[in-house]
């Protein structure tokens, strides 16, 4: 097959380290960011004449995919992932409507999906609040939505491998405090997730291939993605 651009929708998010940031909770042991830095000059002496840039990152900045084990002690890590998991069908579920702060259901998935979605399915959740992202602010967080846990069981019950989110996803049901649990329920059930996502608006198609390759780290429950849409 021939791709064209018009074929190839990037759904990933910028990292650059002038806006982009994301929170530093109780219990890390140092924080860690993403910052860039040149540790080998094109003209450094002796040298071949190259440079060489290294990053100082998480695994999880950025578009990234969480193996099971991010949630659960023992779970699969991404070396042990197969590759076909992160190249298949996929469809968006709309949820616009649920920005500013609001509970996405079971409902609204079973509205926006249910004659649509197949077992083995990759679900991007749109609500376009990464379009303008801007640097992880408490506004930001405020403003997504967030999964019931009826609504992960939905998904869970409907066969999807992996959901991904265009949206802050740590906001969990109200009265509870922000440790997602609906992360770790997918996680509980071997299903992947898939954060930082943006461009979503920009899939024409009712389904579509997504591709989102992680690095092959040996002992990692996260990897760094180009995730991009195949329309």
């Amino acid at each position: 097959m021939q791709l064209q651009a018009e074929n190839i929708v990037d759904l990933s998010l910028e990292l650059d380290p002038k806006n982009f940031a994301m929170r530093t909770p109780a219990g890390f042991k140092k924080d860690m960011q993403f910052e860039m830095e040149v540790i080998k000059e094109h003209d450094s002496a002796g040298g071949a004449g190259q440079i060489v840039r290294g990053v100082h990152m998480r695994l999880h900045a950025g578009s990234h995919v969480d193996a099971p084990e991010h949630n659960v002690r023992g779970g699969t890590q991404i070396h042990q992932l197969p590759l076909t998991l992160f190249i298949g069908d996929a469809i968006v579920a709309d949820l616009r409507d649920k920005v500013p702060g609001k509970a996405i259901t079971e409902t609204d998935l079973a509205n926006r999906l249910d004659n649509r979605i197949r077992k083995g399915d990759r679900v991007l959740l749109r609500t376009d609040q990464n379009n303008a992202y801007d640097g992880g602010s408490e506004l930001w967080m405020k403003d997504s939505p967030y999964l019931t846990i009826s609504a992960t069981r939905w998904l869970i019950d409907k066969g999807a491998v992996i959901v991904g989110y265009d949206f802050y996803h740590g906001n969990d049901e109200p009265g509870a405090p922000r440790v997602f649990h609906n992360s770790r329920t997918l996680s509980e059930h071997g299903i992947l997730t898939m954060p930082y996502l943006k461009n979503l608006d920009r899939i024409s198609k009712d389904r579509f291939t997504l591709i989102g390759l992680p690095l092959n780290i040996v002992g990692a429950e996260a990897s760094p993605i180009r995730a991009v849409a195949l329309i």
